[in-house]
């Protein structure tokens, strides 16, 4: 591991991380230590410290997360380092990192290889900085080897559990769950038992854990309630809607739970206290406040003073006296925030309910979306075809109304993009997960579209869960019926160049976290079809499908294919 001389560059000091994992994609979380829980066992890290001449270079495969001390003191000129060179390697690397003088045993252990600091350069003035550097001095999370914290990256669910085994030492409350998925050898193995086992996480139907799924801000909330015995002291529907204005997007797995932590001061909401959002990915500084508010409720950590700023985004706060607010409180209070630099998690939607009818929930909340569909055959006719969509969604639906706006190629395999259409809707999510829509589809047209006509409709929607409580995810079924012209008439209205109304719906069944089944009726067609989504915590959706499986049109069924992925600005 001794590398070559480096020039010396007068006194210069300075630090430089790299990192490579095999055959896996850099995931960019997963080299920090979170709580205890260290690198994956694929990971080799390096650390090179330049001091004046000196050179020290550490490369070390992790199988147990633990750094041989034996390699940290490779000295290019000299094995020995000086008082100087061994302080500042011990600064970066903790004070365990150089082997003494005199090995205590000839397989001495050094400290994980991180930097412990309780602050990091990417926090300060975000919304969450005391929430953070107040846990990173207890030790509770930490940052990652490059120095900074990524406040707005998300977290996964085996992250989240070494953070909930660091932060609460409680008795175990029942055994160890055998999860087929975490196996014995997995690197969070015993960050995830230890948070089962005292009664902080549980895992989805069939011992699955997915540790490595982004967990909802829901999710994160119910945990902490429930491992802290918490329960509301009234019921959830009146506490819930006393604070959050989109409190009917709460699952109902969840409502006793949130209302309990609301009560108690846990949730956290930034930037509006009153929204909630509680089915988006939680990002590190989500469960940050979260966390701190927990050991605030349990004892173990003191109150935020009432002239914090961050005070004023915990729901329920109440400063207990009215204080004069001192000149540097003044001046962050009314200063506008950084605008941030760091990835925004994206917002995973749920399934609707339809394969190519109209649902009333759409994009809102600066949504962008695209697709690809592909028919075997078109309609009375051999020859296939396809098509692509890209739309856009603004305004909230919860609050207000969305507007979401689509721009369709048809003809994909023939006249490439000399066919198209634009289309509209707008929508609006009440309480209980109930939602309204107006829309028209080929409001403007181009070329020679299939159909060449607008459809204007209108459609409502709700989703209705099924009861069984699991962990983030809860069956249900969505259905949706509209009423509509243009292509929601009948086949013998269209032929017939007859204007008129007619219904369309749709019914889909969530039976798993990534698959619902979906059946259809088009105003004249029967379709079936599933909706999988491939990749835990990502938004990428496939849509296969069997169109006119009763036979209506009489000229067979067809099969069709759907892809789509969206993405929250």
């Amino acid at each position: 591991m001794l590398s070559s001389r480096v020039p010396s560059a007068g006194r210069q000091k300075f630090v430089t991380t790299s990192e490579q994992k095999g055959d896996q994609e850099d995931k960019g979380d997963k080299g920090e230590i979170l709580g205890g829980e260290l690198f994956p066992p694929c990971c080799t890290r390096s650390i090179t410290v330049i001091v004046g001449s000196a050179f020290f270079l550490v490369t070390t495969s992790l199988p147990n997360g633990i750094v041989d001390g034996s390699a940290i003191a490779q000295h290019s000129e000299n094995p020995n380092p000086s008082q100087e060179e061994s302080s500042l390697v011990r600064a970066l690397l903790g004070p365990s990192s150089l082997p003494p003088a005199t090995p205590n045993s000839p397989n001495q252990r050094a400290n994980p290889l991180t930097v412990q600091v309780t602050t990091f350069p990417d926090i300060q003035g975000h919304w969450a900085q005391s929430f953070i550097e107040r846990l990173a001095a207890r030790d509770v999370i930490r940052g990652f080897p490059d120095g900074t914290f990524r406040p707005d990256a998300p977290v996964t669910r085996v992250q989240f559990a070494a953070m909930i085994r660091k932060a609460f030492a409680k008795a175990p409350i029942r055994a160890g769950a055998d999860f087929v998925d975490v196996p014995t050898t997995y690197w969070g193995y015993t960050a995830i038992q230890d948070a089962y086992r005292i009664g902080f996480l549980e895992g989805y139907p069939n011992r699955v854990f997915l540790p490595d799924q982004n967990i909802p801000r829901v999710q994160v909330l119910v945990s902490l309630a429930n491992g802290l015995n918490l329960t509301p002291t009234a019921s959830a529907d009146s506490i819930l809607n006393r604070f959050f204005q989109d409190a009917g997007n709460i699952p109902d797995y969840a409502l006793n739970s949130v209302a309990a932590a609301t009560e108690n001061q846990i949730v956290v909401s930034y930037p509006n206290v009153a929204v909630l959002n509680p089915n988006l990915i939680a990002t590190r500084a989500d469960v940050a406040a979260f966390i701190y508010q927990a050991l605030v409720e349990t004892g173990q950590l003191p109150a935020l003073p009432p002239t914090n700023i961050a005070t004023g985004y915990i729901v329920g706060y109440q400063a207990p006296v009215a204080q004069q607010p001192d000149a540097e409180t003044l001046r962050q209070r009314f200063r506008l925030a950084a605008p941030p630099v760091t990835e925004r998690s994206r917002r995973v939607t749920g399934s609707g309910s339809g394969i190519g009818t109209p649902s009333a929930f759409g994009a809102d909340r600066n949504t962008a979306f695209g697709g690809f569909s592909f028919q075997e055959r078109t309609r009375n006719s051999d020859n296939s075809d396809g098509g692509i969509a890209l739309g856009f969604g603004v305004g909230d639906a919860s609050t207000s109304v969305g507007f979401e706006g689509t721009v369709s190629i048809y003809d994909l395999l023939g006249d490439t993009f000399e066919d198209g259409g634009i289309s509209f809707k707008v929508h609006r999510i009440f309480p209980n997960n109930f939602a309204v829509a107006l829309g028209v589809e080929n409001f403007i047209t181009w070329g020679n579209p299939d159909p060449e006509y607008s459809s204007a409709y209108g459609v409502v929607s709700k989703v209705f869960p099924l009861g069984g409580r699991t962990e983030g995810f809860t069956r249900s079924v969505t259905t949706s019926v509209g009423l509509g012209g243009g292509r929601f008439r009948s086949e013998s209205d269209i032929e017939n160049g007859d204007s008129s109304l007619n219904l369309f719906g749709s019914v889909g069944v969530r039976i798993a976290e990534p698959i619902a089944l979906k059946a259809e009726w088009t105003g004249q067609d029967l379709n079936v079809g599933a909706s999988i989504y491939p990749i835990p915590g990502t938004p990428l959706v496939i849509t296969p499908a069997i169109a006119d499986v009763t036979g209506n049109t009489g000229d067979g069924v067809r099969f069709i294919l759907g892809i789509g992925y969206g993405y929250q600005f």
